[in-house]
């Protein structure tokens, strides 16, 4: 182990909260910022990074965009103020799923554990989704689709930012990733990790899970202190 601590880094969608309506606020940032009416609902997004899912909406559309930094930039600024929007006027609704408020509370309270994020949401949107879902205080940093367009780089990303927050050595050893993809399975891999995968996601079911062997899998998170003794033997 490297300076002692134990950080799980969670995904966001399907593994901690469920967004109902969230492509109304995605699909608006596509329009204000591109003038084109992409519409996430063409393509499959679950474990992938938002700039993929950009580019993937306008590959199934057949939409020539060519798009750098400035455009990344003026999208994901939108896609923060539509999302805000979208919540504060109930039009798009975040939930936590089942037993995650109480899984992430007791987790906070081991001395030794840290809680981090891995997600292909863009930063400001994902805290926003925290928040909403009233688990925002518990988690701390990590990597987001607004570092990488690709899943695999993020699990490194987070754990170089740990390092530096906690001003001490953090290994791949010190990291467990969390989720509910068999993305989020490949990316803890290529990064030395274990992984453990939760079935709440609503694209991939738990037999598909299983074949992946990952180190831990689990149907959800209602039984909190199940969850919580399988994640602390992952670092044993």
């Amino acid at each position: 182990m490297g300076g002692g601590y134990k950080i799980i880094f969670f995904d966001l969608d399907g593994t901690l909260l469920r967004s109902q309506d969230g492509h109304i606020a995605f699909n608006r940032a596509i329009l204000d910022t591109f003038g084109f009416p992409g519409d996430i609902r063409t393509i499959r997004p679950d474990g992938k990074t938002d700039p993929q899912i950009l580019q993937e909406i306008f590959d199934v559309a057949r939409q020539e965009v060519h798009w750098g930094p400035a455009d990344w930039q003026t999208f994901s600024s939108r896609l923060e103020e539509c999302f805000t929007e979208a919540i504060s006027q109930g039009l798009t609704r975040i939930q936590a799923l089942s037993g995650v408020p109480e899984l992430v509370r007791e987790l906070s309270r081991l001395p030794d554990f840290r809680l981090g994020v891995v997600t292909g949401n863009m930063e400001a949107t994902a805290r926003l989704k925290l928040q909403a879902a009233g688990i925002g205080e518990c988690l701390g940093t990590g990597a987001f689709g607004s570092d990488s367009a690709v899943r695999n780089e993020l699990p490194k990303i987070a754990m170089k930012r740990w390092c530096c927050y906690l001003k001490l050595p953090v290994e791949s050893s010190d990291c467990v990733v969390v989720g509910d993809t068999p993305r989020d399975f490949e990316a803890a891999r290529v990064n030395s990790m274990k992984c453990l995968l939760v079935a709440t996601g609503r694209s991939h079911p738990i037999g598909e899970l299983r074949e992946l062997q990952p180190d831990c899998l689990l149907p959800d998170f209602s039984d909190t202190q199940g969850a919580v003794d399988a994640l602390v033997r992952l670092f044993e």
